[in-house]
């Protein structure tokens, strides 16, 4: 009874009194009766309760071993960055079906990034790239990752021992980079940089992560952001709570999908539906710019920037390409501090760059201003301004069938080949611009 009031989180969930503290309550006023029956009756009654929390605690013992990786989230709160990864956590991911419903598993080392531990100082060259999910690729065996790739390309180009370091993390945006660059660039001490932008939805990630706004001279000004408790009490939860009690609900929360499946529809169609795309970028923009609401509300859910693709010339579109230029200047500026060279990736939304993607072609006579290009020529432009070289990939992807290298099913990541591409293309870039007198070339493959 006295955990039933204690709202602890393990069994109890998000604070207050809910169902599941009323039902262990309701146990300990069972066993409280319980101690009033004849001793025959108790002995039983105290034998079944101590069997039933005996086999409690062995199921979830079984429950971190067996499902911890799939359904314990990775992440955790940050002061700083909103949140990051979590140190040494193994996690899987399931594809899509369209995809091929693959399990993927991967590994946060104890340096907070996606792979083997890091090499000893001055063993290798060092590259490090930061970026979204497109670099995190949780839904991409290592060793086809664009990080790995790219690793292997450089070594091969430049006949040295590489290592790659995967920084990117799934939801970053731009503005969160540079907050990571300014933290590990120092300790990593790299010896090139790359910097990838995904251009469908990181232009919407400025205004939900709040991290920085135009000052009056049109500089990056930082900006005192708070994480809203709700979101603040589920990222935390999800760390302490029961793995039964994840399961379960992920289990009921499968047969509810199943059984309304038109509402699961109607919430997937969100993320192609011009209109809401429309409406959601005009909220998130007049929320934190014309109404000055510093409150992150949503960390994980990324839309596609309809605003800069449909409609480039509204106030919208426009803040938000010129806050994305002082962001990339910023990121200049962090690695021009520290020394190190670097290098952009453009990445674009499958959308733009083939007709035959899920979504389907966009309706010139109802957006006129509609270009495929309108989401990465602002990033192309910036770079150019800024003296980075830089890979934008609209152009070689739209050359070739484009919808080959990406997932699909609503899956907007690019697949194994996509990422072969960019890591080729980027290896040409930047193979000249790491320093001479490179350690000798390991055996092993670079990573």
């Amino acid at each position: 009874m006295a955990y039933a009031i204690s709202d602890h989180p393990f069994y109890g969930g998000e604070p207050g009194f809910g169902r599941l503290q009323s039902l262990i309550a309701a146990v300990g006023v069972a066993l409280a009766v319980a101690a009033a029956l004849p001793l025959r009756f108790a002995e039983r009654v105290l034998l079944v309760a101590v069997t039933c929390l005996v086999m409690l605690a062995l199921a979830e013992a079984a429950a971190a071993i067996v499902l911890g990786q799939s359904i314990r989230p990775i992440y955790q709160t940050d002061e700083r960055l909103i949140f990051k990864f979590i140190p040494d956590r193994q996690s899987v991911m399931k594809r899509l079906p369209a995809n091929g419903g693959t399990v993927v598993g991967h590994r946060i080392n104890t340096d907070g990034f996606r792979g083997e531990e890091l090499l000893p100082a001055g063993s290798a060259r060092r590259v490090v790239i930061y970026g979204d999910s497109f670099i995190h690729a949780s839904y991409t065996p290592d060793d086809e990752t664009f990080a790995v790739v790219l690793g292997r390309q450089l070594q091969a180009a430049a006949g040295a021992r590489i290592e790659v370091v995967n920084a990117g993390v799934s939801s970053y945006g731009p503005d969160q980079i540079i907050l990571k660059m300014e933290d590990e660039l120092p300790r990593l001490r790299p010896d090139l940089v790359v910097v990838s932008v995904f251009a469908g939805n990181d232009y919407g990630d400025l205004m939900r992560n709040k991290l920085f706004r135009l000052g009056a001279d049109g500089r990056l000004v930082a900006n005192r952001w708070t994480l809203d408790p709700a979101v603040r009490s589920k990222l935390e939860l999800s760390q302490r709570e029961s793995l039964l009690l994840r399961a379960l609900r992920q289990m009921l929360g499968s047969f509810r999908s199943r059984g309304g499946a038109d509402g699961a529809a109607n919430e997937a169609a969100k993320f192609s539906d011009w209109d809401f795309l429309l409406a959601e970028a005009e909220r998130e923009y007049r929320s934190f710019i014309v109404d000055g609401n510093d409150v992150v509300t949503n960390t994980h859910v990324d839309y596609y920037s309809a605003d800069v693709s449909l409609q480039p010339e509204s106030p919208s579109a426009r803040y938000k390409v010129a806050l994305m230029r002082a962001v990339l200047q910023r990121i200049r500026d962090v690695a021009r501090a520290q020394g190190v060279p670097l290098a952009f990736l453009f990445i674009p939304h499958p959308n733009d760059v083939t007709d035959k993607y899920d979504w389907g072609p966009v309706d010139r006579a109802r957006f006129p201003s509609y270009d495929g290009r309108n989401q990465t020529a602002p990033l192309e432009d910036a770079a150019r301004s800024l003296g980075v070289p830089f890979v934008n990939l609209y152009e070689p992807y739209r050359a070739v069938d484009a919808s080959q290298l990406y997932f699909r099913g609503g899956d907007d990541h690019w697949n194994a080949a996509g990422q072969r591409m960019a890591a080729e293309l980027m290896a040409r870039l930047t193979a000249p611009m790491l320093p001479p007198g490179l350690p000798a070339a390991a055996s092993a493959p670079a990573r």
